[in-house]
């Protein structure tokens, strides 16, 4: 009885362990950034994101990094304007 006790111990503690070590916090959909020292989930950015304002105006984009839709135009951190970037209309 002690045995399937301790079996039972282990086999929980090895779950919980498995369960806690996924690297990537994120949900789907989301990429996890690191700015100015602080870690966070953004949106990927997908054509037409931008109008979805639940998701706000920052996004990661995979050849961009992070960007911004502000005033009708997609920047990058440094405030440069993304001008490849699709905009639907």
């Amino acid at each position: 009885m002690k045995n399937k006790k301790l079996y039972l111990r282990i086999f929980a503690v090895l779950i919980v362990s498995f369960y806690s070590c996924d690297s990537d916090p994120c949900d789907d959909g989301y990429t996890e950034v690191t700015e100015n020292g602080s870690t966070f989930c953004l949106p990927d950015y997908v054509a037409g994101i931008e109008k979805q304002t639940e998701y706000g105006n920052r996004f990661y984009h995979n050849e961009y990094g992070i960007i911004a839709f502000d005033n009708g135009k997609w920047t990058n951190p440094f405030g440069e304007n993304l001008k490849n970037i699709e905009h639907n209309e």
